[in-house]
């Protein structure tokens, strides 16, 4: 039993939670619930009390395991409950349920001999959510390459849950087969074998996700042969969350923007476990390339997912007919592929814009420079990033950003110098700074050449391969 752990909620979903709970061998102290014919009866075996009886001396977390979360959240604030003991949404439920079955189910007699004369260990690289295109996953194919180059040997740990789109043969992929698994138990078990196969081992973890929570575990099995770094690649609480609660079973806290840093330390995290790690990016020291002038017609550029979740890549439209209306000569060069790529096609179609976006497709990334290169400004309108990358290429380009305020926008751009960042969501604010270069070209190739000078800076001062090595040698020390 979880003693001082209740569920809120005694209905369908609070008797799924409680299913997924006792696969794992936990269960919660009782359910609250507001029914009153509920109260002093059974689900389950386990007793469904009224929330005014609630003993809160002895309160650890109330999980709730209801439709109505919003609303009995604030139910359970104004009974005094703090905030920081609910826990709700399924992900961060099933994170405390993981949590407290590791501290509980792991015997300190598994613990296998160690490896005393240890050469380089396997690398295990998180690839949770398959062999796709996107951006953690690109950094992760490229990392394997770095580490190959200077004699590791790894993995690419990965699932059946997405097909595989790219093929990436650094490191072999070994697929965990989740598919046919319907228990999140024997999916947890078959990453824990999976690991142990392979000791002594580093498992580098870009989800906080089953491998991640799966790693933490075998690091508690196998205290002396297993380690684990996290990535915190994704300005999401998700990420924030688990990472701070399993930190101590975190060897590394690899952050990549100075605003993930803040927020991790505001959830608890010790600063001692964080490591920051900038993108390094090609970058020549002297830039070659040239901009529009005045009475050419203007280069507009994206590069990324072509999502409306995240990118709001559906707003390039509006961004597009805002700018038409204020007499401007563009193109809008679109990059990329995803779920959205065909509704884009229709609504270009549709609002007759297929003389200023242009839809360009899947670019190598071998060609990413050179489309950079044709850009005057990079344009971002995204809701959340970690640490853009394409940010950072498109300055070594000399290619102005002109981007939304999020993770990472302040560690490359100084606002109005090499760039300029608005709030979240103020198209408006944009198509004014858009404007601005528009009709001040000379600005345009001042503020390019000094985007591309913040990027050589940045390269000539980082090794990401030997931080790298460093890293995953200081962990065993």
């Amino acid at each position: 039993m979880m003693d001082g752990c209740w569920f809120f909620g005694a209905g369908k979903k609070g008797r799924a939670w409680l299913k997924r709970f006792r696969d794992f061998g936990v269960v919660p102290e009782g359910f609250l619930d507001n029914r009153r014919e509920l109260h002093e009866t059974f689900c389950e075996d386990i007793l469904i009390c009224s929330p005014e009886k609630l003993d809160l001396s002895q309160l650890r977390f109330i999980f709730i395991t209801c439709k109505e979360e919003a609303d009995i959240k604030k139910q359970l604030l104004e009974l005094g409950i703090p905030e920081h003991k609910i826990v709700y949404h399924d992900h961060n439920i099933l994170n405390h349920l993981l949590y407290e079955a590791a501290k509980r189910v792991i015997p300190a007699s598994s613990e296998r001999n160690h490896y005393e004369s240890r050469t380089k260990e396997t690398i295990f690289l998180d690839l949770q959510n398959g062999m796709v295109l996107g951006g953690v996953e690109s950094w992760s194919y490229e990392l394997a390459r770095r580490l190959t180059d200077i004699g590791y040997q790894g993995q690419y740990l990965t699932t059946d849950v997405t097909e595989p789109t790219v093929e990436d043969d650094a490191f072999p992929s070994c697929i965990l087969l989740y598919q046919k698994m319907e228990k999140d138990v024997d999916k947890i078990k078959a990453c824990v074998q999976k690991i142990s196969e392979h000791l002594p081992c580093t498992i580098i973890c870009n989800f906080p996700q089953l491998i991640f929570w799966s790693a933490c575990i075998a690091r508690q099995l196998y205290p002396k042969q297993v380690r684990v770094i996290a990535v915190q690649h994704n300005d999401s609480r998700i990420y924030y969350e688990t990472y701070s609660l399993w930190q101590e079973f975190i060897d590394k806290c690899v952050v990549i923007s100075s605003r993930m840093e803040e927020k991790l330390l505001s959830f608890g995290m010790r600063a001692e476990k964080l490591v920051t790690m900038n993108w390094q990016i090609e970058c020549e020291e002297y830039l070659e390339r040239s901009w529009s002038k005045e009475g050419e017609c203007f280069q507009i550029g994206y590069a990324g997912r072509i999502t409306t979740a995240q990118k709001r890549v559906d707003l390039f439209l509006v961004l597009a007919e805002k700018l038409k209306e204020r007499g401007l000569s563009f193109q809008f060069h679109i990059a990329g592929s995803g779920e959205y790529s065909e509704a884009l096609k229709r609504s270009i179609e549709e609002k007759q814009l297929q003389g200023y976006l242009i839809m360009e497709g899947h670019i190598d990334r071998k060609n990413i420079p050179d489309f950079w290169s044709r850009q005057d400004i990079m344009v971002s309108c995204s809701e959340w990033e970690g640490h853009s990358i394409s940010q950072a290429e498109a300055m070594a380009r000399g290619a102005v950003p002109v981007v939304t305020d999020v993770s990472g926008a302040y560690d490359d751009i100084q606002d109005g110098y090499n760039g300029f960042v608005i709030e979240v969501g103020d198209l408006d604010g944009m198509v004014e700074r858009i404007c601005d270069l528009y009709h001040n070209r000379k600005q345009l190739e001042e503020m390019g050449t000094c985007a591309h000078d913040r990027i050589y800076r940045q390269h000539i001062q980082m090794d990401q391969t030997r931080d790298w090595e460093n890293w995953l040698e200081n962990i065993w020390l």
